[in-house]
């Protein structure tokens, strides 16, 4: 008997993201009439996360376009952290999700000539990029009405918090939380996809978005990867803005406290041109020389393209300055502060190529799988959009090899225990002000951007002090207590996070250490992968098979891309 409510399926999807959002219609497309493929969020799905809050610049590789250039530009660009054989499906199949895409309804802009309206994104050459009338918003709605259609059932609003292993070898589904009236949720499922976001530290312009999928499966058995890899960008207080690329693309420019562009200091071929997280790299780095502030100089942008970049911010931001008129404009077209941001982890769910992890019955897609350490400006996005496809495809091929499973009574009492135990209605809420203590510490540019042993020694140090401060934190309400589950993911993650960034001794993609300036293929052209040993992550490295992209000696590989080349120690003149 279950004290709560029992939802049982087929295949469970976790996360309504892009990923999610592919994966569940995927696996319904794939499977027979009859097969049962339930979507759950922790909030309303088709308004979640941070796909619905971006403007969905995806890359799709048309029939005309160069597909081995295109793969080859995005493996180099990942300075070789990446499954290749994933990434060149996920590419040779865009332009078939993109129609699929087209036919939920989605409108994608055309220019005069009637051709889709594409556009070259940050450090990249052959790629081109577009994104939906709408933005995210139009984009997550489109594909929930489209679930809809294609039988998906729908929950909103349950925080998972558990999964289940039914005394076996294979995950057999999930428990959850209904974030609204505490109720206790069972759901059971031949096979789960994890397709939740990555952990943020809620540093970005979606602050609830914490990724807590990817550390339940590391509980549960599974292996992270490239934890010590960050979704490095500049960025700002005062406002957000998306389309920084373009505004360099159009007279953008950073500059320092002296007032010199010193991006040519740092990447001398591309300049404010490289990509953000070598931008993010050189604005710590000027910090370090004492020439901070450091701003994003938008005063040469010309005045006929300016509307361009007021329209270009995210559509829910575009429709809130709307509601408010005209005093909530901002003024972007001057210099702005602008700082080092470690905005999210690209820390995933190791898998196959297939996005099934290393347990049975379990896969990842979207930003829970690590299928690469750099997403790019529009790959971030086709990737989710691709690899859900593949994970949703996946589960229902193992479907028959994965019978119906049974609930475990012991499991499902003590998961329960486990979602409640913080849960004291004599209780303070304390969780933002321990939150605000643990930003200082992951948020310091010298420990999230621009790396040192012992600058990384002593944040763990510190952070095993704040983890036993949180061992003391209640609830008094289940707001609160879905606010702690996301910051014990938070502090979970940090460790992982700290360890395999002292662990991998070089600097590769977004992975910068100040005492290992530079790229080591000879020792580190592998993955660092984590798994959970007595309660504390064990690291160790993964060779990586290179099938269609090898990485040849003395070759000009990716010279075209920032990243590629060896960090290299910067001698600041």
């Amino acid at each position: 008997m279950v004290d709560g409510t029992l939802i049982r399926s087929d295949i469970l999807v976790i996360g309504a993201g892009p990923g999610g959002l592919l994966a569940a219609l995927s696996a319904k497309r794939h499977s027979p009439p009859g097969t049962q493929v339930t979507l759950v969020d922790s909030w309303t799905v088709g308004r979640t996360g941070h796909g619905a809050f971006s403007n969905a610049w995806t890359l799709v590789v048309f029939p005309e376009d160069d597909l081995d250039a295109i793969g080859r530009e995005i493996v180099a660009g990942n300075d070789w952290l990446a499954d290749q054989a994933l990434v060149r499906e996920v590419l040779a199949t865009s332009y078939d999700r993109f129609n699929d895409l087209r036919g939920t309804g989605l409108v994608f802009p055309t220019d005069e000539h009637g051709r889709y309206a594409r556009r070259p994104t940050r450090g990249l050459v052959h790629s081109r990029v577009l994104h939906p009338v709408g933005g995210g918003l139009d984009f997550c709605w489109q594909l929930r009405l489209a679930l809809e259609k294609e039988g998906v059932r729908l929950l909103d609003r349950v925080m998972i918090t558990g999964l289940m292993r039914g005394n076996s070898a294979r995950v057999t589904g999930a428990v959850g939380v209904h974030t609204r009236s505490g109720g206790f949720h069972v759901l059971s499922a031949r096979a789960t996809i994890v397709a939740t976001n990555a952990i943020t530290f809620r540093s970005g312009f979606v602050r609830d978005i914490t990724g807590t999928g990817t550390l339940l499966a590391y509980k549960a058995g599974a292996a992270m990867r490239n934890a010590e890899q960050s979704y490095l960008r500049p960025g700002t207080p005062k406002f957000y803005f998306e389309g920084i690329t373009f505004a360099i693309q159009e007279g953008a420019s950073f500059t320092n406290a002296d007032g010199e562009q010193f991006m040519h200091r740092y990447e001398p071929e591309w300049g404010d041109r490289a990509d953000v997280q070598r931008i993010a790299r050189a604005m710590a780095m000027e910090r370090q020389r004492g020439k901070a502030p450091v701003y994003l100089d938008m005063s040469r942008v010309p005045e006929a393209t300016r509307e361009y970049f007021v329209q270009s911010k995210v559509k829910w931001m575009e429709y809130f300055f709307r509601k408010l008129g005209p005093d909530a404009k901002t003024d972007m077209f001057g210099a702005t502060p602008y700082y080092p941001q470690n905005q999210m982890t690209k820390m995933g769910i190791r898998t196959d190529s297939g996005c099934r992890s290393d347990l049975p019955g379990l896969l990842a897609a979207g930003l829970a799988q690590a299928g690469c350490a750099n997403h790019f400006a529009g790959f971030h996005f086709g990737m989710c959009i691709g690899s859900g496809w593949v994970a949703g495809r996946s589960a229902m091929e193992d479907l028959d090899a994965l019978p119906a499973p049974a609930l475990d009574a012991a499991e499902l009492a003590a998961l329960r225990q486990s979602s409640y135990r913080t849960l004291d209605e004599t209780a303070s809420a304390r969780s933002d002000a321990f939150l605000r203590k643990f930003q200082a510490l992951m948020f310091a540019y010298d420990v999230s951007v621009w790396k040192h042993a012992e600058r990384l020694t002593h944040a763990l140090h510190e952070l095993a002090r704040l983890r036993d401060e949180f061992a003391g934190l209640l609830a008094p309400n289940t707001h609160e207590l879905v606010r702690l589950t996301e910051t014990e993911a938070m502090v979970m993650a940090a460790e992982i996070i700290l360890g395999a960034s002292l662990f991998r001794q070089e600097s590769r993609v977004n992975h910068f250490r100040e005492d290992f300036d530079f790229r080591d293929d000879e020792n580190w052209l592998c993955w660092v992968d984590a798994v959970e040993r007595k309660g504390r992550p064990e690291f160790g490295k993964t060779p990586i098979p290179t099938p269609f992209y090898p990485l040849r000696a003395g070759s000009t590989d990716g010279a075209g891309v920032a990243r590629t080349r060896p960090a290299g120690p910067v001698v600041a003149s």
